[in-house]
């Protein structure tokens, strides 16, 4: 009788040494649920992230029957131009959930995507192979999501990101990132800095004398689903996206995410931390594999303060392999300790939840709500009248409006034509030439900041009148 032959098998994912069984949890397994609560705290904030509200009313659009947005269905200043949907799959994913669980659910999607990106950045961190090694990886990580993992589809990326690099440690079968990649091409444009990552790592393997199998192999099979993304509402177009965004540098060149780290957060002194000891654990256990990604991430991190998180991510198994051995204490017993760690973390998680189900969800106190209904009120509404206001106030009226949104400019610089762009900086500085642009579109109300220089000009101009006023913001119009 033939004997079947035998068929190749690997784990979906290695599980924390001795957490099977209903024997108490290990430290290990006890300080990384603690680590994943922390995260979806990271990750719980009230939505108020003004990407987050066009994003949500793209969903809504989505999920509401009017297909996927092909050309621009919000602005006056770029209508009917085409707009591919960059991140059409969070979008649609906020859109559904809001639909079932209102904005309350959307805010625990945000926590629990966080909880994962720190789990995983938690199993990063293994090869460390003490507490006291793994918890000085992983704390600046969270330091850094507090503050810079957002309300975008940033942290999706993130989430795929991090699972790559689990494969490339040979923690997981490579076959899942073919549906990996699928999800991050329609998700978020940073999938090219993850084909970069997991180069980077194959690299330094080969320069240690190694050969990078385990990196190459998952480097294939995330490109296959890279490729399969390609079966999407938009097409091949979302592999060029990111070539085509960065030609728009003229464009960029405004945005503070684009430009170099100020360190005026916490977050971005949390990343310097990172990098001090990634340097210190290449010196105490020198390796490319770690060395390569630790240069390349931090010099992209400090051009543009946008890859920070990303980086923050990638520089994770690297310094991890230099702080191996950092202490005594391994985490893999097991104890009574573990079980109310557990129990805290498991607390902790429960507490973000009913914070997100009972607070309000929506925090617009930055923005204009009390001058929008006056607006609405007074025969000038945002959606037939010509408003010229904030990109970031743009945002809101898609929110409210949806596809009868009538809006200026919002944040979408891969969409707006680079003279409305331009003429929004003047509006901004209020320097030589803000006339000429205003009257370029014909305003029926100007509403704008009151402590920035355009409402200070519109106040002395015998053009325009005030006929609105609050702490933060004003209306002018045509006197």
């Amino acid at each position: 009788m033939r004997r079947a032959a035998v068929r190749y098998r690997r784990p979906i994912l290695r599980a924390e040494p001795g957490v099977a069984g209903r024997r108490s949890p290990t430290l290990a397994f006890a300080v990384g649920a603690a680590v994943a609560a922390a995260g979806a705290a990271a990750g719980a904030e009230v939505l108020s992230d003004n990407s987050l509200l066009t994003h949500i009313a793209t969903g809504r659009l989505i999920v509401g029957g009017h297909g996927f947005p092909h050309v621009d269905p919000y602005t006056f200043t770029a209508e009917g131009l085409p707009w591919v949907v960059q991140s059409w799959l969070p979008a649609a994913l906020y859109g559904g959930v809001e639909r079932v669980a209102g904005l309350e659910g959307v805010r625990l999607l945000f926590a629990a995507t966080a909880a994962v990106v720190a789990a995983l950045g938690w199993l990063l961190t293994r090869p460390a192979g003490t507490l006291l090694g793994r918890l000085a990886a992983v704390v600046p990580l969270l330091a850094v999501g507090f503050e810079g993992w957002g309300q975008r589809p940033l942290l999706l990326g993130l989430v795929c990101l991090a699972v790559a690099l689990v494969a490339a440690a040979d923690e997981l079968d490579p076959r899942w990132l073919l549906i990996v990649g699928w999800i991050w091409l329609n998700s978020h444009g940073s999938w090219p800095l993850g084909v970069v990552a997991l180069v980077g790592f194959a690299a330094g393997r080969r320069a240690d004398g190694d050969a990078p199998t385990v990196e190459l192999r998952a480097l294939a099979w995330l490109g296959g689903g890279l490729v399969l993304g390609s079966l999407n509402p938009y097409g091949p177009r979302l592999l060029t996206f990111p070539v085509e965004l960065l030609g728009r540098r003229e464009a960029l060149r405004g945005i503070l995410e684009w430009q170099p780290p100020n360190f005026d957060d916490v977050g971005q002194w949390a990343f310097l931390v990172l990098v001090a000891l990634a340097v210190v654990g290449v010196r105490r256990r020198p390796s490319w594999r770690a060395t390569l990604p630790v240069v390349l991430f931090a010099t992209m991190a400090l051009v543009s303060a946008r890859n920070i998180p990303v980086a923050s991510v990638v520089l994770l198994p690297g310094l991890a392999h230099g702080l191996a051995d950092l202490g005594s204490v391994s985490g893999k017993t097991r104890s009574r300790a573990a079980t109310a760690v557990t129990a805290v973390a498991v607390a902790l998680a429960a507490v973000v939840g009913i914070s997100a189900l009972t607070e309000p969800p929506l925090d617009l106190r930055a923005y204009p709500t009390e001058a929008i209904a006056f607006l609405r009120a007074n025969d000038l509404d945002p959606s037939t009248a010509t408003i010229v206001t904030h990109d970031y106030v743009g945002n809101l009226l898609e929110l409210a409006d949806g596809a009868e949104a009538n809006v200026f400019i919002d944040d979408r610089v891969e969409l707006l034509p680079l003279s409305v762009i331009l003429d929004y900086r003047l509006l901004l500085g209020g320097g030589p030439g803000w006339e000429e642009a205003l009257e370029r579109y014909q305003p029926d109300a100007v509403l704008w900041d009151r402590g920035e220089p355009l409402a200070q000009l519109l106040a002395l101009s015998t053009a325009w009148v005030e006929v609105y006023e609050d702490d933060g913001f004003v209306v002018f119009t045509p006197a």
